[in-house]
């Protein structure tokens, strides 16, 4: 592992432990859990790590990339075959994870490099957004012209609150 990734995975860990003990030594929290996804630069190269169905997107070149796989039985049969991507938009349980922070005393979150170029752009969001908005829907919006991040994330955000904004929504462009 790189620099990068070892020190992903060393913060990851980290905040595993505190979740995963304060959801078994406080009965308010049992059961607690939660997703990460996160980015470390440096050189030319992105470190992409995550864990649960929080993702990393890409947008280069007019193309935008979903850079990491969820970590939900959905994906899992999509995986398989046994579902295709557009049945699982309106799967009814969408939501249940394979993986995530806090359920496990040790979690490996998966970690990716990359190299990055001029221009791209990175989106870091969990599934409050990325459930009500279609990826094309989030392409569109990225690829406007002298594009302004804060208008788009807005944009997006917006969009998903329209739509009844069901879940947390959390999101950054880079």
């Amino acid at each position: 592992l790189t620099h990068a990734a070892m020190y992903l995975r060393e913060q990851i860990l980290i905040a595993n432990q505190i979740i995963y003990n304060r959801a078994h030594s406080d009965a308010k929290f049992a059961g607690m859990g939660t997703t990460v996804v996160g980015n470390f630069f440096y050189e030319n190269r992105v470190c992409v790590a995550h864990i649960g169905d929080s993702r990393c997107y890409r947008w280069r070149r007019d193309k935008f990339q979903q850079l990491t796989r969820d970590h939900s039985l959905l994906q899992d049969q999509i995986d398989f075959g046994l579902i295709t991507p557009e049945d699982a938009r309106h799967a009814q349980h969408k939501n249940l994870l394979t993986k995530a922070l806090g359920i496990d005393p040790i979690v490996e979150p998966d970690i990716n490099e990359y190299r990055t170029e001029v221009g791209d752009i990175y989106l870091l969001c969990s599934d409050g957004l990325c459930d009500p908005v279609k990826d094309v829907e989030m392409a569109g919006i990225l690829s406007v012209e002298n594009l302004d991040l804060n208008v788009a994330l807005k944009q997006m955000i917006d969009l998903a609150n329209q739509r009844g904004g069901p879940d947390n929504i959390t999101a950054v462009l880079v």
